[in-house]
């Protein structure tokens, strides 16, 4: 994927009072910083434009060519973004600016895919996590984490270990963890289990 344009203008204030005021006339405060940026710079973005930008496949994880003014770019990633509580609005935005040639971490979703047979016998399909730390380089992190669990049966795991990215990417963890299982129906013992199972091939 190709960087997609964000343009936002330099503020010379900062602190509380001064976001709020930002906030108050539809704007959105932020700040950039990383590779290339020097001093950390205090920036303004449109809430609109943000938000188109942000609809796209790899969402917060996608690289930006940032404009500052028009006249000083630089390419970025939305690092953290900052909602109120209630309403959910965009208080606040830190972009970053990586290093092209190191790795770094980001959160990706997990994409569940196809009909999981162990589930058609009365299994329960457990899939705790949604989402999963990735190491690669910037522009090598995948918008999902594809998972299928068109060959899962009853008692069968998938592990995050042995889930593939290739080689520009990684998932990472300290200690191996499921990803998905399917369980045993509820008060079915292993021989039921292989007597529906041989019941259903015939």
């Amino acid at each position: 994927m190709e960087t997609l344009p964000l343009t936002g203008t330099l503020r010379t204030t900062s602190g509380k009072g001064s976001n709020r005021k930002l906030r108050a006339s539809g704007k959105i405060p932020a700040t950039l910083y990383g590779h290339g940026v020097g001093e950390t710079k205090s920036v303004t973005l449109d809430p609109r434009e943000l938000g188109k930008c942000l609809e796209n496949p790899k969402g917060a994880n996608a690289l930006f060519s940032f404009s500052i003014d028009g006249t000083e770019n630089h390419t970025v990633l939305v690092r953290e973004i900052q909602r109120d509580s209630v309403s959910r609005r965009i208080l606040h935005v830190d972009l970053v600016a990586p290093n092209p040639e190191a790795n770094l971490v980001a959160t990706v979703d997990v994409n569940f895919s196809g009909k999981c047979p162990g589930v058609s016998l009365g299994g329960r399909l457990r899939t705790p996590y949604r989402e999963v730390k990735v190491s690669a380089k910037p522009r090598a992190i995948p918008a999902e984490i594809p998972v299928d669990l068109g060959t899962l049966d009853i008692g069968d795991t998938i592990m995050a270990s042995e889930i593939d990215l290739g080689e520009d990417a990684l998932i990472l963890f300290e200690r191996d963890f499921v990803i998905a299982k399917v369980l045993k129906p509820r008060g079915k013992q292993d021989g039921d289990e292989e007597e529906a199972t041989e019941t259903s091939e015939e």
